[in-house]
């Protein structure tokens, strides 16, 4: 999975001049619905900002950030929203794609700032972003066989990819009666995901915006067929070994497994909410300032029920004693 996606020379996002998240590409994301999205996560962040005092200095670091889209959605909109947050903000992007730095560099110009590696930033205070990340970060299967858990693993016959198992049981804490041939997938390595990315700021917002559920529903007895699946085309593929680096790979998040790596890292996990519920606590302000049409539209997509409003969840986590300065918690 982590070749597919991340071979620098062939991973499916080592290619950025290969659309993907767009109309045109293989799947749809919040961002790619329209500018919107970006201008409720600045009112967002304005918000954080405004109540921890304001600072001169105000970093946001960006992972994930594909083609710079959201990044200039944001950029676009800080100074219309304030200007003194937009004279106090410094928008990093890290990235460790090579070919996909150089693209962002780019697009984005001396707007913003690309790195390829977290530890390359030290701020005292900021946010960070990530929009469909955690879904990408490469995980084990595990196939329930005899009564034991094995890992799968892939195999190559000369012609083709093809499945296999590892030889040695493992022992899974999973809870419930599972059938053999049930398939599941376990965490990814968030310890060194998340660790990196904890050590950015001395106090900090960290917003993750993904699809996901709590450790029990994913590991349900009836979703026997796990979480793993493939988009090309916008049609979702049942077979993650064909097409490898021409289609994207994701799974669910589990979010119980997140909040659990960033209380050993330090930080305060806050409560994980629908992404139409969020949404409209950040656009309360900006509702009444009677936006177009098509910026409503744009608004009633993100937070539909039947679209992104409650497929999408955002978690965040805070590092330090900091106003986290949002509703609901």
């Amino acid at each position: 999975m982590a070749e597919c996606l991340y071979h620098p020379t062939h991973g499916y996002y080592s290619r950025p001049e290969t659309p993907t998240a767009s109309k045109e590409g293989d799947f749809m994301t919040s961002i790619s619905v329209g500018p919107v999205f970006g201008q409720l996560l600045a009112r967002r962040f304005h918000k954080f900002w405004t109540a921890n005092g304001s600072p001169d200095s105000f970093t946001i670091v960006e992972i994930g950030a594909h083609d710079g889209a959201l990044a200039l959605d944001i950029l676009d909109y800080l100074p219309a929203l304030d200007p003194q947050f937009a004279k106090a903000t410094h928008y990093v992007i890290s990235e460790p794609l090579p070919q996909r730095c150089l693209f962002l560099q780019d697009r984005l110009g001396e707007r913003a700032t690309i790195i390829s590696k977290p530890k390359d930033i030290q701020a005292k205070f900021g946010v960070l972003v990530a929009n469909e990340v955690l879904d990408a970060l490469p995980v084990p299967l595990y196939l329930r066989t005899q009564n034991e858990w094995r890992e799968a693993a892939v195999d190559h016959d000369g012609k083709a990819f093809q499945w296999a198992t590892l030889p040695d049981p493992i022992d899974l804490s999973y809870d419930g009666d599972f059938p053999d041939g049930f398939v599941t997938e376990g965490d990814p390595d968030l310890n060194s995901f998340l660790g990196p990315l904890s050590e950015i700021f001395e106090k900090g917002l960290f917003t993750f915006i993904d699809y996901g559920m709590d450790e029990a529903s994913l590991h349900h007895p009836a979703r026997s067929a796990g979480t793993l699946r493939c988009y090309r085309n916008h049609q979702s593929n049942a077979h993650p070994l064909d097409f490898p680096g021409e289609q994207d790979l994701t799974e669910d998040v589990n979010f119980t497994s997140v909040e659990n790596a960033a209380r050993d890292l330090g930080l305060t996990q806050h409560l994980v909410t629908a992404q139409g519920r969020f949404l409209v606590h950040c656009a309360k302000e900006w509702l009444l300032k009677s936006p177009s049409p098509g910026e409503v539209s744009q608004f009633q997509t993100l937070i539909h029920p039947g679209q992104f409003g409650n497929r999408f969840y955002f978690c965040e986590l805070t590092k330090g004693d900091v106003d986290y300065a949002f509703p609901g918690d």
